[in-house]
């Protein structure tokens, strides 16, 4: 069995996610394909630098991340997202999300 690097396990989880950046009225939207407790792997049309840092937000919760890895990806570029800031009401409601997830 190989072993996995990850700090927390991931979840299949699919929400739309608006991307906002530092500095700049540009806004993308992407979909979030897994999420785990500390990050998140989405789908977007634009992708950004590793180290670019990202505030985002899904119909659920919210916080702050950074782009830690992208590739071209089928539909569109993949991002690997470490979360960076969540508040405690953000962190409750990702703890359910992923206690959801979980039981499927």
């Amino acid at each position: 069995m190989r072993r996995s690097n990850r700090p927390a396990p991931r979840y299949p989880v699919e929400r739309d996610v608006e991307l906002r950046f530092d500095g700049s009225n540009l806004r993308l939207f992407g979909e979030s394909r897994n999420l785990s407790a500390t990050g998140m792997l989405i789908v977007s049309e634009d992708p950004k630098p590793p180290g670019t840092p990202i505030r985002f937000l899904c119909r659920d919760f919210r916080g702050r991340a950074e782009v830690i890895w992208w590739r071209e990806g089928k539909g569109g570029a993949l991002l690997g997202l470490r979360f960076t800031h969540l508040e405690e009401r953000d962190r409750e409601v990702l703890t359910k999300l992923l206690g959801r997830a979980r039981r499927f």
